[in-house]
């Protein structure tokens, strides 16, 4: 009887530490993670009105928030933003900063077109889940055009941001 205890004991002891590796094998990378460092470019700027969880504006407005776009997707306007790019790495002129959004589609003032690869960088980046996401509005818009796709870009938040 003695004997039978002990080997279900020996046995367990050995087979503990390979269940816990297989369990934690099984868990969802750390999403704290952020990006390789890339290359992109600042292409525009909007500040906007934060809403709360239903949608109602709250009274504030977001920090300034800056479009960005990576190196080799000269064919998009932009592929995420942020809301914390260093407001000191570059000195913007205040004419491409001064609207808060295009009030024609909600979206962002992207610059002119002469400016689109003048703000160089090179940064790490990881994707806001969707809960700690600024929730906000840019506009109203003028029903000309169609509204901007927000929904289509990601917000993200930069690291490690240098000029390029």
């Amino acid at each position: 009887m003695k004997t039978t205890i002990l080997k279900q004991h020996a046995i367990f002891l050995l087979l503990s530490p390979l269940c816990v590796a297989l369990l934690g094998a099984g868990c969802d990378e750390d999403k704290d993670e952020y990006s390789d460092r890339v290359e992109g470019y600042v292409v525009g700027s909007f500040v906007g009105d934060e809403v709360n969880a239903e949608g109602v504006a709250a009274g504030n407005k977001t920090p300034r928030g800056y479009c960005i776009l990576l190196k080799g997707n000269g064919e998009k306007n932009m592929d995420f933003y942020t809301f914390n790019f260093p407001d000191t790495l570059f000195a913007f002129p205040d004419k491409i900063l001064t609207p808060n959004y295009n009030g024609n589609d909600c979206g962002p003032t992207f610059f002119p077109d002469s400016l689109k690869y003048a703000y160089k960088i090179k940064f790490k980046y990881q994707i806001v889940d969707e809960p700690d996401n600024v929730r906000f509005a840019t506009g109203p818009c003028s029903f000309w055009l169609a509204t901007f796709p927000w929904e289509d870009f990601n917000q993200v938040i930069v690291a490690e941001t240098t000029k390029d």
